[in-house]
């Protein structure tokens, strides 16, 4: 509680200095209403883990120097994705927490997906290094790939994190999608289609193909209520439960469960991620997780109407209206 006070009160001055209304701000960053942020603001412990990480970016609060405010606050750290620790460095990280919650019996992964989790994309490597060069081109603003046209043979590393999907097959997951999960690869592949960033029409249709390909993999363990592997379709791994939501957007967040302890990952616009397995970040993160979920609909096993709509009738018609059908 000491460290969240400590952070609106840094916010306050910063605020201040600036000449703005700190709720009008904060209203502004989070996208919420001012009523909502005078709320957050009175009462700071409701401020969700994104949104505190939103807000320090803004107005360039570092997070790490305030891990020894409060030992019960943080345990875990704030790591910027950059050079220094670079997404293959985030991987490497992850795949420790799975690799343990295999060896853990009842482990489960809870996924709120803004985009398809990056779980499922190691399997599919055109795919993989396509939305590797969007991450690194279009969010991390790397000066190197600004002129060059996407070629799968410009992210090649993307091929050796297969283990990653493997491992994730194994572990029981809950993920909550929303129309945006579904679609906003499909408009980068179209951004890039019709801006010429492809390197070949050969280029552009390995990344469809495998991506339509990923799509009804998905499909196909809502519709078994078990993970399975792309390739391998009779061996099964954990169990899969699959929610979506047409009124909350997911962020990216999810957490991994296991009978001795939970770690939180909340991604920050795609350039950060915090992890930690303190009480206060796991429980506002799953509080928010259960809130998409709360607020969504059932598509694995029994939800066989929505899912056929979403999977099916819905995603055509968006491949259709943005002309990637051919």
């Amino acid at each position: 509680m000491r460290m969240i006070q400590t952070f609106t009160q840094l916010l306050n001055q910063k605020t201040k200095q600036k000449g703005m209304k700190t709720a009008t701000i904060v209203a502004d960053v989070l996208c919420i209403s001012q009523d909502a942020a005078y709320r957050r603001i009175r009462n700071p412990e409701s401020f969700r883990a994104d949104e505190l990480m939103k807000l320090a970016k803004e107005f360039e609060i570092d997070l790490n120097t305030m891990i020894h405010i409060g030992k019960n606050w943080f345990q875990g750290e704030f790591r910027l994705i950059d050079k220094q620790y670079t997404t293959h460095d985030y991987y490497r990280d992850i795949n420790i927490y799975l690799e343990k919650a295999i060896d853990r019996p009842n482990s489960l992964i809870i996924y709120g997906a803004q985009e398809i989790p990056m779980f499922y994309r190691f399997w599919f490597p055109a795919f993989a290094a396509f939305k590797a060069f969007v991450w690194h081109r279009d969010f991390l603003n790397d000066y190197r790939l600004r002129s060059i046209p996407f070629s799968a043979s410009l992210m090649p590393e993307e091929r050796s994190f297969e283990r990653l999907s493997d491992n994730y097959m194994q572990i029981a997951s809950e993920e909550v999608w929303c129309y945006e999960t579904l679609f906003s690869t499909l408009y980068q592949i179209h951004h890039y289609k019709e801006c010429g960033l492809f390197a070949s029409e050969n280029e552009y249709r390995a990344v469809m193909d495998e991506y339509d390909f990923l799509v009804d993999h998905i499909f196909t363990q809502a519709e078994r209520g078990k993970k399975l592997h792309p390739y391998l379709p009779h061996v099964e791994g954990g169990d899969y439960h699959l929610y979506f939501s047409p009124l909350v957007s997911p962020d990216n967040t999810f957490i991994i469960k296991t009978v001795r302890d939970n770690i939180a990952f909340v991604n920050s616009q795609r350039n950060g991620v915090l992890i930690s397995d303190c009480e206060h970040w796991v429980n506002t993160a799953n509080s928010w997780l259960e809130t998409c979920k709360n607020n969504g609909t059932l598509l694995s096993v029994t939800g066989a109407g929505p899912r056929n709509k979403l999977f099916r009738q819905e995603y055509q018609a968006k491949k259709r209206l943005l002309g990637l059908n051919d």
